[in-house]
Parts: structure tokens; C-alpha cells; sequence
């Protein structure tokens, strides 16, 4: 027995000095299971390399999602389609399928704020990420004045990879503030651009309608060639209904000037 003990502490130090962490810390649990349950080899196995295996995927996917720089978590399932009815839901799941990633398939969401245009966005983004793609959120100005920085500083070649390496890009807000200025409307032509060469779907919000863009760039032709881009083989979803957090508001104050609706008293 005390031969087979200092067996056991050998593996466990081994698969410590592999780094299989996981591996090691359950090892004797999953050794004394395996007696109990009179368990084969394979079996014992399988089970050993499951808990690293599950570990280091959480692992992985816990660091994408820190990479991604999403505002917040949001899945499909929470979206309210009673609320926002004119919210294709059958598409909404297909689109969850990922599909629009092989097929290349930008998609936009229009509508006015707080109507769930970044709530969608950011759950289809993180259905990627879960799926093992790589993916980055970022505000439309951020991103701009990221990448204006760099070009007067000399780090835009290094820095547009931020926004061009990930599979799926949510670039939230377009329009909210203008996009002026011709080095502002280059970067994100740029960004764009080297999205749809790649073969790298992009995901906007906007509460602006697509007429509006040459307003928002400043200048018509730049928001028609990224226009070109975003609306090839896209998806796009107006979305016609009220503010999410109009509706809170409006729910709040009922609450609080009526006792029979649960305010104060």
C-alpha cells in the first residue's frame, strides 16, 4: 500500500510539473473513486483528462472574454421580443446558430436608444467568443480616436489590429457622435474595409438611419464606400420600438407615486 501511495504522489507531482493542475488536484480524489467503483483504466483515464480538459476551456474562455471588452453580459434568451415585437426573433436565432460567420454576413441593428440594438449585438458577439472565436467590443468614437492617436503617433499598422484581428468586431453607437474629421472617417473606412477583405464579420449599432451616414462622416462618398461594405450580404434588423430604460423609468415613478402598484407609502 505505501508503495502505491508514493505511486500516486509521483503522478500527482508529474502532472503538477506538466502544469495539468486540474489533472493533479483531483487525481486522488477521482484514484479513491475509482477503487470504490471498481473503475478500468480507460475509464479512470477518461475521467482525469475530462477535468483538465474542462478547466482549461473555461480557462481559455474566461481570457477571450476579458479580451472582448464587453460592456456587460447579455445572452439571447434574456431578450424581451414582446417588448420590441418588430424584432425578428426566427432570425435572431438563426443568426445564433453563428452561421453569419462563415458566410461572412455583417449585420446592423437600427433604432433609437435603449431599444436592445447592444443587447443583441453583444449577445450574439459572446455566443462567438463561447464558440471558441475571438471577438472585441468597442464604441465607434473610442475606436476612431484610438486610431487617430496611433496614426500621429506611428502605431496605427500594430493598432487597427485590434480592431481587424478578432472574427466577430461590435462597433456600438455609429452616429450617437459625429464621426468628422478625414483621418476619423479613414480609420474606421479602414477598419471596415479590412474586415470585409478578410472575411471577418462586423456587427454595428446605430441609431442614425443609413441616409444619415454621410452626415455622420462628414463626407458622402466615405460613408457610401463603407455603406458598400457593411450592407453586402448583411443583415439588418430597425428596430421600431421604445427605450428599455424609458419603459424601467416609467415603471419606476408608477411604483413610487402609486401604493397599490408597490411604492412607498
Amino acid at each position: 500500500m505505501t508503495a502505491t501511495n508514493g505511486l500516486y504522489e509521483q503522478i500527482k507531482a508529474d502532472l503538477g510539473y506538466l502544469k495539468l493542475d486540474a489533472a493533479a488536484g483531483v487525481f486522488a480524489t477521482l484514484a479513491d473513486q475509482a477503487r470504490t467503483e471498481n473503475w478500468t483504466h480507460i475509464e479512470f483515464l477518461a475521467r482525469l483528462i475530462a477535468e483538465q480538459a474542462t478547466a482549461d476551456r473555461d480557462r481559455r474562455l474566461a481570457a477571450r472574454l476579458r479580451y472582448a471588452r464587453f460592456p456587460y453580459r447579455r445572452t439571447i434568451d434574456d431578450f424581451d421580443y414582446d417588448f420590441q415585437p418588430s424584432v425578428d426573433r426566427k432570425l435572431v436565432e438563426d443568426l445564433a446558430t453563428l452561421r453569419f460567420i462563415d458566410e461572412n454576413r455583417p449585420i446592423l441593428f437600427l433604432g433609437q436608444p435603449g431599444c436592445g440594438k447592444t443587447h443583441l449585438a453583444v449577445a450574439l458577439a459572446t455566443l462567438a467568443v463561447e464558440a471558441g472565436y475571438r471577438g472585441y467590443f468597442t464604441q465607434a468614437d473610442t475606436m476612431c480616436r484610438t486610431l487617430v492617436r496611433a496614426s500621429v503617433d506611428g502605431t496605427l499598422t500594430s493598432k487597427l489590429k485590434t480592431y481587424t484581428a478578432p472574427t466577430v468586431l461590435v462597433i456600438d453607437d455609429v452616429g450617437l457622435l459625429p464621426i468628422g474629421g478625414t483621418e476619423a472617417s479613414a480609420v474606421f473606412f479602414q477598419v471596415v474595409n479590412t474586415r470585409y477583405e478578410k472575411g471577418h464579420p462586423t456587427i454595428v449599432t446605430t441609431n442614425r438611419g443609413l441616409p444619415d451616414w454621410g452626415t455622420i462622416f462628414g463626407d458622402t462618398v466615405v460613408a457610401a464606400a463603407v455603406l458598400d461594405r457593411l450592407m453586402h450580404n448583411a443583415v439588418v434588423f430597425n428596430i421600431k420600438g421604445p427605450s428599455w430604460r424609458l419603459r424601467e423609468h416609467n415603471g419606476l415613478e408608477i411604483a413610487t407615486t402609486n401604493p397599490d402598484r408597490g411604492g412607498d407609502r
